[in-house]
Parts: C-alpha cells; structure tokens; sequence
C-alpha cells in the first residue's frame, strides 16, 4: 500500500480483486440535480491547424452580470514545421451604452503535445489552480474590444501542442457584452476575433457550447452496498446527469459526455468513520486517470495519477454528514464507480 498526502493508493490488482470479490456491490442509478453557473465547453473541434497568421473563432455567447465559466481542451498542430507564436483565449466587446467592469479569473496551460497520457496531470493542475486564483478585473468602455485572458504559446519545430483553460467571467451589466473564445497568432487582436461572422463548425464526437450548470449535486448513504457509476458515459442508470445543455454548436456533440470540468457535489450520509473509494472503470484505451477533490469543504487537492488496478480512497472524518467534491480533468474518462466501506 502507498500513502500519498490525503489519497491513499491501492496498488495491487489483488487487493482491488478481493474487495469486488467479497464484498457485494449493486451497480444502481443515482438521480441527480444541477446548480453554479453557466459553463462554455469547447472541445469541438478538438484538433485543428494553427499558425502564426491564422484566427480560429471557436464559441461565442452573451455575457451578463451572473459568472460564466469557460474551458477549452485542444490539441493544435503547425505542419511540424514552423515555431509561430500563437495564443488561444478569450476576447470580450462591450457593445452597451455604459462602461462594462469584467471580473474574471482563470488558468491554462500549453505544453508540448505527443498525444500521451502526461496531459492528465496538467490538466488536473489547471483545474485545481482555477479554484484558488484570485479575480482581476479590466473596465471596457462602450464600443471597445479586447483580448481580456489568454494564454500565450510558441510552437516548437517538430512537435503540436495540447492548450487546456479554465477561466470564469462576468460584467457588470446585464445586456450588452459579448464573449468569444478563440485561437491566433499573436498579432490578432479582438477586433479580428469579432471580425469573424461564424464560428468554425463541429466534427464528429465532442462538446461544444453552453451548459447550464457547473455542479451536479447527489446525495448517498454510506451505510449502503450500492455502486454508484459518476461522469456516467455512455448514458445508462443515471437520471438527469446530463440535463442542463442551453446550447450546442452545429456539428458538435449534443452532451458534454463526461460532465468535464463539472464539480460533482455530493452530501453522504451515515458518513462517520467510513472511507469513500473511488475507482476508474480500467480499459485497455485507459491506463491512467486522475482527478481534483475536495473533502468537507476544504482545499482542493490533485489526487495522484493513477494505472491500471488501482483505486483511490479517503477518510470521510467522523461526522454523519459528510461532503465530497471531485471535478473530471481533461484528458480523462468518464464513469468513476463510487463505493464506501
């Protein structure tokens, strides 16, 4: 057994057979509810040429005085040949009467990208950065445009790159502002970025567009010999797990298949002195997995990056009712089965 700072692992394919073995577990649907913000999805088109003269207009939306936030996940590519400078971010035009305040936080990353599983731990670190940045804040006067949260990126000669955010934002007025996520060279500015008439369309699998929710809030019993499936993909037992979808751009997927991103909040009862275990549902396209936790409202944490044959587990402490929050980085897949002992 390994012990890492709050998720102890479980490392050896026979402990986790004799636990499935001995203990019998139920799979069963959980119904669920939603709540937070809106969130803007985009992963659709996940992968797509960028160069140093090239804008990619991704997603729009309006923007009011409530918080939207924003995540995108990509892999971009340059012919493998040049080392252009590129950025992908959001662009903000304040189209109101009235000075717009926008308040906004976030984090990203781009990295080398050799489509390996290294990019759920950095993905996991971006979602747990996010958590805790702090808000800025840009005042935007009426009829200005500007890039207000980007992250700013070379290619290096030879290799794509994997680009991953999580940013939120809001403005002071209710009508009148509008967002775009994109991607560019660098010498694109956002009166490029409204430029554009249409967003680039969807292809095959992936979600792009705007949720209504940013958590999904479940309640269950410790106490129960229930398995409980979250990130439930493809759609099975669950109820409502997926309810929510304001919006998905033409040619993208209609589900944010995964809930990415989405915090799962989840009330436990009959929680004292019991663990929580939670284990990846292991195939042969997924060998790794990761996530982002938070127990009884405290910090967010990054769980350790798990193999094949392993689970994590966790002390719930000795209340009866006790919280668990985990978010799903990119980069991993869904159904996470849930258990208690």
């Amino acid at each position: 057994m390994k012990k890492t700072n709050l998720i102890r692992l479980i490392c050896i394919i026979f402990t986790l057979c004799l636990f499935f073995s001995f203990t019998s577990y139920a799979l069963t649907g959980s119904t669920f509810s939603s709540s937070g913000n809106h969130l803007i999805y985009v992963n659709n088109p996940e992968s797509f040429g960028l160069n140093a003269g090239d804008l990619v207009y991704l997603y729009g939306t309006n923007l009011g005085n409530s918080y939207k936030d924003v995540e995108f996940y990509h892999h971009l590519y340059n012919a493998w040949s040049n080392a252009g400078a590129c950025r992908v971010g959001v662009a903000i035009m304040n189209k109101g009467p009235k000075p717009a305040k926008i308040t906004y936080k976030g984090s990203c990353t781009a990295t080398l990208d050799g489509y390996n599983f290294a990019v759920i731990e950095d993905t996991s670190q971006v979602l747990k950065n996010f958590q805790k940045a702090k808000y800025q804040t840009v005042i935007l006067n009426p009829g200005e445009k500007k890039i207000v949260w980007s992250d700013d990126f070379r290619f290096t000669p030879g290799f794509s790159e994997f680009v991953y955010g999580r940013a939120q934002f809001k403005s002071n007025q209710k009508f009148g502002v509008w967002l775009r996520v994109f991607a560019a060279g660098q010498s694109k500015t956002a009166e490029d970025v409204f430029k554009e008439t249409l967003p680039v369309k969807g292809v095959g699998h992936g979600f792009c567009g705007e949720l209504g929710y940013t958590e999904k809030n479940v309640t269950l019993d410790a106490d129960s010999s229930n398995l409980t499936n979250l990130c439930e993909w493809p759609q099975s037992l669950n109820t409502y797990e997926y309810d929510g979808v304001i919006n998905s751009k033409p040619g993208a997927s209609k589900y944010h298949a995964g809930n990415y991103g989405v915090v799962y909040n989840i009330t436990i009862n009959h929680a004292s002195n019991k663990k929580i275990i939670i284990n990846p549902k292991w195939s042969q396209d997924r060998p790794y997995a990761t996530l982002v936790y938070s127990v009884n409202n405290g910090p967010w944490m990054v769980g350790e990056k798990i193999t094949t044959g392993m689970f994590w587990t966790e002390d719930l402490g000795y209340g009866q009712t006790a919280n668990f929050k985990f978010m799903l980085p990119g980069g991993n897949c869904g159904s996470y089965y849930v258990s208690f002992e």
